[in-house]
């Protein structure tokens, strides 16, 4: 139980995060094209006051709706269960002295 909630948690924000850290790279991109580009020209003191900007409502709801995605994709694939019960065979030394590398074989019940 506490897997699968540590589960869902990771793939509701991992999603999120991912979407944040490219809206932080693509930020950094354009401040440093921003400043590259005044390099280039002279120097003009501005004193308009700047209107700061959250992200656009479009980015919130597709970082939610992609975790939402994300998380129910994780929780589906935990819930499933094999079709076939299979047992890992270990790697081995057989009776005629050859290594039998390891191997799945369906469980003997």
């Amino acid at each position: 139980m506490i897997r699968n909630i540590f589960l869902i948690v990771v793939f509701f924000f991992g999603p999120a995060l991912v979407m944040f850290m490219l809206r932080n790279g693509l930020i950094l991109l354009r401040l440093w094209l921003a400043a590259r580009s005044r390099r280039q020209q002279p120097e003009i003191i501005d004193v308009t006051p700047v209107r700061q900007t959250a992200a656009p409502r479009w980015f919130y709801a597709l970082a939610i709706v992609l975790g939402l995605i994300a998380a129910a994709a994780g929780f589906m694939a935990l819930q499933s269960t094999a079709t076939d019960k299979r047992q890992y065979i270990p790697a081995h030394v057989d009776a005629q002295g050859e290594l039998v590398p390891g191997h799945w074989q369906p469980a003997s019940e």
